[in-house]
């Protein structure tokens, strides 16, 4: 392969482009491409007339007929500059008519010209145009930004911080989220508030949004309030005061009131029946195996367990409640997006101790947290366990200088050879931590979380 400056004449539209069915000749590659993409392929040329060519980014070509040159990658911009030399090149009026318009306001500093990858031919192109399209491969191919590393980015580079509207519309757009009828300004004047932002699940440190929530709860939350934002029906007057603000998300978000305690009577009503049957008795019953949600290994281990007596099986028992509660919480967390939270609070958390660094280190890609970290997130957060008397007991539980160390405890099921584990200490830890677990991933994945 060679690179080469081809001239936009000597490019041609490749008629048999992936995106679309193949196609005859150059006119109808062309009308396809407006028909397909004719705002994109719009938007594409005017940048490039405004700024130019990426210089980062050269076509993939090979050689065709008569001096010619055919794009394996990079069909849109040659239909753009195509168009933008030469409006008549498609058969679409309204769109011509739009080129005719750029090309009278930059005619002088259109491209005449591209910088080209000429491959041999298609087998050799095939890899890196396969790379250049169908995302990360295992690292190896584009890995994008997402919303949050795109507004770090203009933090960094561009000196400035973006909107919360504008962020939150970005992390919309990521998850495909309406938002075309929500007003940014009121947006702005609703987020203001930290109330309003702690019902949804967002914050602002360093002007940066940040997901206090869980995604799945944050997204959720975010369509209702885009949805109602977006009815004829809503008026700003609705959101104007932080008092009107208030009684609007919750009436949005359906939050009702909390009682003394910190829990609602609706959330009491839930807990209580999911406390029943599935977690009575003193062990692994075969109603909780059979309402766990889920077939996977913490599935397989709750059958296996629930047929054993610890007082007669305590090794085996001991070392599969270890495993059970591990894999369960991580499971759980991680369908609900707090792995990946938590992921990426460690590694921003790394990346400041590092700035401080003189030995610089290398954060580890595949990092993932321990029993610990998971437990230690569950017993903070109050979008996972919302009772604080519980958050308070998972906290008395994992401490390693509690006088109730169950953590500490099922560690050394599995690390300690010369420890021997009895039944009843066995049963004690499933009775006062793993039902706490439980309770808490019933009630959340049987859709009962707020």
């Amino acid at each position: 392969m060679i690179k080469k400056t081809i001239p936009i004449t000597k490019l041609l539209v490749n008629p048999e482009n992936p995106r679309f069915e193949p196609v005859k000749n150059q006119t109808d590659a062309i009308d396809l491409m407006i028909s397909k993409a004719g705002a994109n392929v719009f938007n594409l040329a005017k940048d490039i007339a405004q700024h130019g060519l990426n210089p980062s980014k050269s076509l993939m070509v090979i050689s065709a007929e008569d001096g010619q040159f055919l794009p394996l990658e990079g069909n849109r911009r040659v239909v753009a500059l195509k168009l933008l030399h030469n409006p008549e090149q498609t058969t679409d009026q309204k769109i011509s008519n739009k080129f005719k318009e750029l090309k009278k306001e930059f005619g002088t500093q259109i491209p005449n010209e591209v910088e080209c990858v000429v491959f041999p031919d298609k087998e050799s192109a095939f890899r890196w145009v396969n790379l250049e399209h169908t995302g990360r491969n295992k690292g190896i191919g584009v890995l994008s930004w997402n919303s949050e590393q795109r507004q770090r980015f203009i933090a960094q580079y561009a000196g400035k911080k973006p909107s919360r509207p504008v962020q939150l519309f970005d992390f919309a757009n990521e998850n495909n989220l309406k938002h075309d009828k929500v007003d940014a300004t009121t947006l702005e004047r609703l987020t203001s508030t930290p109330f309003i932002r702690e019902q949804i699940g967002i914050a602002f440190p360093d002007g940066l949004l940040s997901l206090e929530k869980s995604k799945t709860q944050v997204i959720k939350n975010l369509k209702k309030v885009f949805t109602e934002m977006s009815k004829e029906t809503f008026k700003v007057a609705d959101v104007y005061t932080s008092e009107k603000s208030k009684t609007w998300i919750k009436n949005v978000l359906g939050i009702t009131d909390k009682t003394k305690n910190g829990i609602s009577e609706e959330d009491k009503a839930k807990i209580a029946k999911i406390k029943g049957e599935p977690l009575d008795g003193d062990w692994i019953t075969n109603r909780l195996y059979s309402v766990y949600p889920k077939k996977n290994r913490v599935k397989a281990i709750l059958n296996e367990l629930k047929d054993l007596n610890p007082k007669l099986k305590p090794n085996v028992c001991a070392s599969s409640l270890r495993v059970l509660l591990e894999l369960a919480v991580y499971v759980f967390l991680n369908d609900n997006g707090w792995i990946k939270h938590i992921i990426d609070q460690e590694k921003s958390k790394f990346i400041k101790e590092n700035k401080k660094r003189k030995n610089k280190k290398e954060w580890e890609n595949d990092w993932s947290p321990n029993f610990q970290r998971t437990l230690d997130f569950m017993a903070t957060n109050e979008s996972v366990i919302t009772d604080p008397l519980e958050r308070k007991a998972l906290k008395t539980f994992i401490g390693k200088k509690s006088a109730e160390p169950f953590l500490a405890e099922l560690n050394q099921f599995t690390h300690n050879p010369d420890y021997e584990p009895s039944g009843d200490n066995v049963i004690e830890i499933w009775k006062k931590l793993g039902k706490l677990i439980f309770k808490t991933i019933l009630y959340k994945q049987n859709g009962n979380s707020k």
